[in-house]
């Protein structure tokens, strides 16, 4: 699967589909075949890992969240709250005000 690796120190390699990879404990591994890995590449060295429109932040975090998804997810989860929560809270509080 094709693949886009951004390192550390920001420059950005574009992989194709005939390279093989899997992230072990933030440890990226590449290589032309599963289990056969030629290249390693510590979670120090590489920050972002692009597949197919989402990203996989290093050290195995794994949600799939591109960064702005993160940040979405950690405003919402900050104060106890989902977005549902919020949007009902806020519509009460107008419909307060009105009164």
């Amino acid at each position: 699967m094709a693949f886009k690796l951004t390192y550390s120190d920001g420059q950005e390699t574009d992989y194709d589909d005939d390279t093989a990879w899997e992230v072990d404990d933030g440890v990226l591994k590449m290589g032309r075949r599963d289990g056969e890995w030629t290249v390693l590449v510590s979670p120090s060295h590489w920050a972002v890992l692009e597949v197919g429109g989402q990203r996989k932040k290093d050290e195995g975090d794994g949600d799939g969240d591109t960064p702005d998804e993160a940040d979405a997810k950690d405003d919402a989860t900050a104060d106890g709250k989902d977005d549902d929560v919020k949007a009902k809270e806020k519509a009460d509080d107008e419909s307060k005000e009105e009164d």
